[in-house]
């Protein structure tokens, strides 16, 4: 049987607003209970960012049905929370804020830039 290796990409989830604290918890609890992110990605809480961020949700997520699952589960949190402010994922360098309605479009948007972000880069062995 032939054993595939999935490469993993780290992503980063943090809110444009100054009350994006209470929303990003809401999201990481909606994201640790969803079955489907959990079976694809890792998560953890980081603490506020020493420039100035607010709290961050922290992933290692598999390629392509990880990317996925998040970005569906993300549009749903966002559809039962409509006036959440805006959220910036961020991956390789790359980023995406998603304001307002997080529609069909807005998930293929999310799904893309993670992928496109996946591309491989040099890592320093030290």
């Amino acid at each position: 049987m032939e054993q595939r290796i999935q490469a993993a990409l780290r992503v980063e989830i943090s809110a444009e607003a100054d009350d994006g604290d209470l929303a990003i918890h809401d999201l990481y609890r909606w994201l640790r209970q969803d079955k489907d992110v959990r079976a694809h990605a890792d998560l953890n809480m980081l603490p506020a960012h020493p420039h100035g961020k607010l709290e961050i949700i922290d992933l290692v997520v598999t390629q392509g049905l990880g990317a996925l699952n998040l970005g569906l589960s993300y549009a749903a949190w966002r559809a039962a929370r409509p006036t959440a402010p805006a959220v910036v994922i961020s991956a390789n360098g790359r980023s995406i804020t998603v304001r307002g309605e997080c529609d069909a479009e807005t998930v293929r948007r999310f799904v893309e830039a993670m992928e496109s972000a996946s591309a491989p880069v040099a890592e320093a062995d030290g």
